[in-house]
Order: structure tokens, then sequence, then C-alpha cells
């Protein structure tokens, strides 16, 4: 259904037609950085909000300023993180992966 409602929007016109050959972090995301609020809380009804939580912080929050306004809004709408401010200082740098 939300990934329905991703294509619908245009969003991910680049992937394969069909939600059962995305990844649910991949939808996780996408719903994340272009779905409503009412449709974001249908998120929570189908994973865990430390899953969500995960999934956001690592592919969004980790790219700093970049999403920086929409990370605000998520941290303090939709994960309702009491200091949203300082919850994105401490996550919000990039890290640089190690290399083999």
């Amino acid at each position: 259904m939300l990934w329905r409602q991703l294509e619908k929007n245009g969003c991910v016109w680049s992937y394969a037609k069909g939600a059962k050959e995305i990844d649910d972090d991949i939808l996780i995301e996408k719903a994340l950085l272009f779905l409503e609020f009412e449709e974001l809380y249908k998120l929570r009804e189908v994973y865990p909000m430390h899953h969500l939580k995960d999934v956001w912080r690592k592919k969004l929050v980790s790219q700093g300023d970049y999403y920086e306004i929409i990370n605000w809004l998520l941290a303090a709408m939709f994960f309702e993180i009491k200091k949203p401010d300082k919850y994105l200082k401490r996550y919000g740098k990039p890290k640089l992966e190690a290399r083999a």
C-alpha cells in the first residue's frame, strides 16, 4: 500500500514495479522522504518503531545537513524526540567507513 502511494507520487520511478521486489529498508527510507505524515503513521502499524528509527538514522540522519529540515521534522513530529537539535547534532555526522 505504501509502495503504491510512492509509485503514484512518482517517487520511485527508477525501481522495478511491485513491492514484492523491494527491500523493506528502501521502502521505509523512501516513505520517510516523500510521504505525508498521515501516510507515515501507517509505517508504525507494519514495522516496529526501533526498526524505523534505525533505518532513518542510518539512511537519512547520517547524511548530515543534506536532509536537515526533513530530519528535524521527522525527529520532532514522527519519532517524538524531545530535543531534535541535540539528537541530530549527535547522530548527524557522516561516518566514514573503514576500508578493508
